[in-house]
């Protein structure tokens, strides 16, 4: 249960996402954001005042990272449905992970704008959830990834206005953070540690990369297990982000390093991703969780709200009650095998069995090689 009620973990939501979608062959065709907002209330843990309705970003805001003239590009094209040959080719608008879409500059300027708004609502400390955050991909003049533009970058930017100067970056997802790396590597105020996929898109992040000394990035092969997770968690994540201090983290939890994923190849139960939660948010008096990838509805919905529940200290029951089963049971997930004869566990559960094994010789290696770089203090 919530230890302050005064001091309750904030949810940042919109309903743009129950009524937006990227296309119906897009992987982000499925509902995410709006299946955690109705499984939290289902299960009695979103009432209204830790819930807080996300801003629509303006242009100036965004200009903070992104070029005008990108955005200048994004909002016409959502005012048109069309991008010219030109704007493809320039701002990779139009494409088939970015493309023309309703509400292709309102879905995604919602998005930051919860980013932006954390910033200031954690000048003070606290916890904040931003389930729709986490586009880790976007660049400052170009759309990449499924994202339009980059919130992690305008959350941490939205933190220094705060006045908060030392920020720790993790990021869970399966596919590395090539935008956020792109603003921070090179910065020693923000400590960045990224477990990717090793060969998955958009292939950067190499283990070699050390940007200012506060980079660490960790290849990761298929078939990652909880076993090994743990392991990158007490050896490298933990340590690394109490030598560094941090007045903020920012976690990009994305969904899709877990076993139902379809668009990566990592084996993980959803008890990897809270017990990183659980760990973090007692180790800087600021947290802001984001979501990120994720493309199962079933297996992001329920990571998702679990990683809601955790932040508050709710337990997580075996059985779900009805109301929340049937929101599960509602979900579906058109034109993808995944959805045709979906497990009874994924309607009435929301934790995973763990998926324990070896550690690996791979992972063990390169896990050795960046604890020799963490520092006593940074």
């Amino acid at each position: 249960m919530i230890k302050d009620p005064k001091h309750a973990p904030l949810f940042i939501g919109s309903d743009i996402y129950r009524t937006s979608s990227y296309g119906a062959w897009h992987p982000l065709r499925v509902p995410r954001v709006s299946t955690v907002m109705d499984l939290s209330r289902g299960m009695g843990w979103l009432g209204p005042a830790q819930y807080v309705q996300s801003p629509r970003a303006k242009a100036a805001a965004l200009s903070l990272w992104h070029d005008p003239d990108y955005l200048g590009a994004l909002a016409l094209a959502e005012q048109t449905q069309i991008a010219s040959p030109e704007v493809k080719e320039r701002y990779g608008l139009g494409t088939t992970a970015n493309p023309v879409f309703p509400e292709m500059w309102r879905r995604p300027a919602t998005s930051a704008g919860a980013s932006l708004l954390a910033g200031e609502l954690l000048a003070q400390g606290g916890i904040v959830y931003s389930p729709a955050g986490g586009t880790h991909h976007g660049m400052p003049a170009r759309a990449n990834g499924f994202c339009y533009l980059n919130d992690p970058v305008l959350a941490i930017l939205s933190l220094r206005r705060s006045g908060v100067r030392r920020v720790a970056y993790i990021d869970i997802d399966a596919h590395h953070p090539d935008g956020v790396e792109v603003a921070f590597g090179a910065d020693p105020d923000v400590l960045m540690i990224s477990t990717h996929e090793e060969n998955r898109w958009p292939r950067t992040g190499a283990l070699e990369d050390v940007g200012a000394g506060t980079l660490f990035n960790l290849p990761l092969p298929a078939g990652l297990n909880d076993t090994e997770m743990a392991e990158i968690r007490d050896r490298l994540i933990l340590p690394s982000v109490a030598s560094f201090a941090p007045e903020a983290i920012v976690l990009q939890c994305g969904a899709d390093a877990v076993t139902e994923d379809p668009l990566s190849r990592l084996t993980l139960s959803n008890n990897s991703h809270w017990q990183i939660v659980a760990a973090l948010m007692e180790m800087a008096p600021r947290n802001l969780v984001l979501g990120g990838g994720g493309y199962n509805p079933w297996s992001v919905g329920r990571l998702w709200t679990g990683v809601w529940a955790t932040l508050n200290g709710h337990l997580i029951p075996e059985v779900l009650p009805p109301v929340a089963q049937s929101v599960l049971r509602g979900l579906e997930f058109q034109n993808h095998r995944l959805g045709r004869n979906p497990p009874d566990h994924w309607f009435s559960t929301l934790r995973d069995s763990p998926r324990n094994g070896e550690v690996r010789p791979k992972v063990r290696d390169g896990l050795a090689r960046l604890c020799a770089r963490i520092q006593p203090e940074f």
